[in-house]
């Protein structure tokens, strides 16, 4: 950074006359192995600094600075390298930590819904403790890239979504003749909780962009596809025996929840705090193999 501003430093009468009529609205400079680019439109001035690196009769630019300037307001980028892998901060010591503007990377909880569609509850939603049912989203790895000179980020990476999805006391999901079925206890048999989990992991292609509001802070939202990879499933009944001693019970069988399936994601918020709004377009089980589902969430999601 020391370079950087050096450079600009030694350019400054160079930049004035650039700003200047007397001068192409579009400069560019070269000084030692850095290339600065200044260009001036509808009264914004913008200088951006590349490092030039010679091989053999090519030259490869890589931004490292741009500068937008304005009368009211002026905003600064640096810039490692044109492609920007970042993990969690809460990893990195706090000396090196940054705000983030891209949010994947995080810690969310929201309620979950197994709808058949978007306008008509389903088979399996009826059932539902909807108070219980929560997804959990634990996502550790995040990647970033900028679009170009646009205002928007193209963000990739990788997660774990834990699906808690609870139902009313007399019913549970069990697998009958190699198919997943909702059954019912007589009256007076009722189970203390029943439960259906399923665990994927996630890699999100998201699509984001963030306006500054002043005081440090920036909005936010991105939206996008997240590809999804069963890696555990299981049906659980707690009850109480004759003696009253309370057990629990792992349905068998194979659920027949669909191993590879994708999410439609949209998230908002400030900084490092939002909701997201998902939803699966296909069903939750293979076709014919389970009751009709299509699951919807909302929640609130802290980034790291």
């Amino acid at each position: 950074m020391k370079k950087i501003t050096s450079i600009i430093a030694f350019l400054l009468p160079a930049l004035y006359m650039a700003a200047s009529p007397l001068l192409p609205a579009d400069t560019t400079f070269h000084y030692n192995n850095r290339k600065v680019v200044i260009s001036e439109n509808d009264n914004e001035l913008n200088i951006s600094v590349y490092h030039r690196n010679e091989q053999g009769d090519t030259v490869q630019n890589h931004k490292i600075y741009e500068g937008i300037f304005t009368e009211e307001r002026s905003i600064e980028r640096r810039y490692e390298n044109s492609f920007e892998i970042s993990i969690p901060d809460i990893f990195k010591p706090k000396k090196d930590r940054r705000a983030s503007r891209a949010h994947w990377a995080g810690f969310g909880v929201g309620f979950a819904n197994l709808p058949e569609g978007f306008d008509s509850d389903g088979e399996l939603a009826s059932v539902l403790n909807l108070n219980r049912s929560l997804q959990y989203n634990l996502n550790l790895i995040e990647s970033s890239w900028r679009m170009g000179n646009s205002n928007f980020t193209g963000i990739v990476g990788a997660g774990i979504q834990f699906n808690a999805i609870h139902l009313q006391s007399n019913k549970a999901i069990e697998v009958e003749d190699y198919r997943t079925v909702i059954t019912t206890t007589i009256p007076g048999d009722e189970y203390r909780k029943s439960r259906l989990h399923y665990t994927y992991l996630t890699f999100p292609f998201l699509i984001e962009t963030n306006w500054n509001i002043g005081r440090g802070s920036h909005f936010f939202i991105n939206a996008g596809v997240v590809g999804k990879v069963k890696t555990a499933s299981s049906s659980k009944i707690w009850w109480n025996d004759e003696n009253g001693k309370k057990q629990k019970t792992k349905l068998p069988g194979e659920l027949n929840i669909r191993p590879v399936t994708l999410d439609l994601l949209a998230q908002g918020g400030v900084n490092d705090f939002g909701f997201f709004i998902s939803y699966t377009p296909f069903d939750l089980f293979r076709d014919n193999k389970g009751p009709k589902a299509n699951q919807a969430t909302l929640g609130l999601q802290l980034y790291f």
